[in-house]
């Protein structure tokens, strides 16, 4: 998440617009997510380096939290991002993969409900029958009588 701000630094009066970006990862002191700024000086051109967010935007708080982002961690958080994408990845590939075990196990039950259902109805209907038999012999025997 990239913001516009202005940054006075402390070793230069020059006011420089920059973008920064904020980094959860790696909070300052006082737990802010750090600022992520570029270097412009000519000893530090185009390094980057991570400073208190309330260090730029609230001179009044006094956290002196300020460190270079070193290359090892750019490579070793795209690694790790990379490694999330793809852990993201199986996950969903998982999730479908067991998505599709339970939709073939859901219809095979119920298949097998269905068919005992059908067995049931059959068996009420045959039942129906015998009663209306037996009930018919009732009767007709009452009549005989």
């Amino acid at each position: 998440m990239a913001s516009s701000s202005t940054y006075t630094s402390n070793t230069r009066s020059k006011k420089i617009k920059s973008k920064s970006k904020l980094d959860f990862a790696n909070p300052c002191d006082y737990g802010y997510p750090s600022r992520i700024w570029t270097s412009t000086t000519k000893d530090n051109p185009g390094k980057e380096f991570r400073v208190c967010p309330n260090s730029t935007d609230n001179p009044e708080i006094k956290c002196k939290f300020w460190e270079w982002v070193n290359e090892e961690d750019t490579v070793n958080k795209k690694k790790r991002d990379e490694v999330g994408a793809q852990s993201c990845e199986v996950r969903a590939q998982s999730c479908e993969v067991r998505i599709a075990i339970m939709d073939h196990d859901f219809n095979i039950y119920k298949k097998k409900t269905d068919e005992e259902f059908d067995k049931i109805i059959r068996k009420i209907s045959s039942l129906k029958t015998y009663v209306i038999v037996l009930f018919m012999l009732f009767v007709v025997s009452l009549l005989r009588a």
